[in-house]
């Protein structure tokens, strides 16, 4: 043999050398070490458990004490907007006039419900009551609200009558 061939036989030695190392060893070790890091990142998020469960339980009690502050019921809306109106009236000296089942809306992929709400009073307390209801609880938007000032013929006394209309989407 020429020292060409022992050349070429001693390259093609080192490679088949070279990749029968990899076959045997290194792809198995490189397989290995992959699945510990996969396993060592699955143990980490399992540490994280016990946290992520505590943060949602608090974010419980946050929603809890919102739906509290905003005093919903498990009652209908309409139920809840009434007592708020009703709330309201009382401590403002606003009469209730005229309070209509909602008008329905159904629009593709939802409703719409407007109840229309007519009350008697004074300007200021009209006002306190239509921002209670649009601050205090989720009765949706008041979308018109109309003033107009009527005339008692028997009493000789000018009243102001209000009519709002408030919207929500179900």
């Amino acid at each position: 043999m020429k020292l060409d061939n022992r050349n070429k036989v001693l390259i093609i030695g080192c490679l088949v050398l070279l990749f029968a190392t990899y076959k045997l060893a290194l792809s198995k070790t490189m397989a290995v070490q992959k699945e510990h890091g996969d396993l060592k990142s699955k143990s980490i998020q399992a540490e994280d458990i016990p946290l992520q469960l505590a943060l949602l339980a608090q974010k419980e009690r946050y929603y809890d004490s919102i739906m509290q502050q905003m005093d919903i019921g498990d009652t209908s809306v309409q139920n809840n907007l009434l007592r708020t109106i009703n709330e309201q009236a009382k401590i403002r000296n606003v009469k209730v006039m005229d309070f209509n089942p909602p008008h329905t809306h159904i629009l593709t992929d939802h409703k719409q419900l407007t109840h229309s709400i007519i009350l008697n009073g004074g300007y200021t307390d009209i006002l306190q009551v239509v921002y209670t209801l649009e601050q205090k609880g989720s009765f949706g938007d008041i979308v018109h609200m109309d003033f107009e000032k009527k005339k008692d013929y028997r009493k000789r006394k000018s009243f102001l009558e209000a009519t709002v209309f408030v919207q929500h989407v179900e």
